[in-house]
């Protein structure tokens, strides 16, 4: 598989694939201000490592994303923005501000340029609420020891 250039049908069966966090994910993480950690996450089936990132603003509370990048290529599999602004597509089309980009491979594009609306089941009233339903849809399971 050939992380520099996935079909989309490789996209969404990397996303559908199980992955683990291979250590807990901080618990100290504060009920306000900033947020910034990452997780080393592994795909044991495709052999794929990946970090688990976690960002949140630290004056506005309700603004942060979400993603899973592969640690290889620093690439975004796929990201949640939350109250971050719209967001302006290649072709012009403009998403809302609560959206998701998911790795496309399209020419000279970055990977993640293209956003999409997020799935009406996904959570957003917290960084912590959305990271259930992130874990979730990304079949990311928290490291148990």
């Amino acid at each position: 598989m050939n992380l520099n250039a996935l079909t989309d049908n490789e996209v969404k069966a990397l996303i559908n694939e199980l992955k683990n966090c291979q250590k807990a994910l901080p618990n100290d993480t504060p009920l306000i201000g900033r947020i910034k950690d990452d997780t080393p996450t592994v795909d044991f089936t495709n052999h794929i490592e990946y970090y688990l990132h976690r960002y949140r603003n630290p004056i506005d509370p309700q603004r942060f994303s979400l993603h899973i990048r592969f640690k290889a290529t620093e690439d975004h599999l796929i990201r949640f923005d939350i109250n971050n602004g719209t967001h302006k597509n290649p072709d012009m089309s403009i998403v809302q501000q609560n959206h998701m980009h998911v790795y496309h491979s399209n020419g000279d594009l970055a990977k993640d340029a293209i956003a999409i609306s997020l799935p009406a089941d996904i959570d957003i009233n917290s960084i912590f609420t959305a990271l259930e339903s992130f874990l979730e849809y990304t079949n990311t399971k928290e490291y148990k020891s």
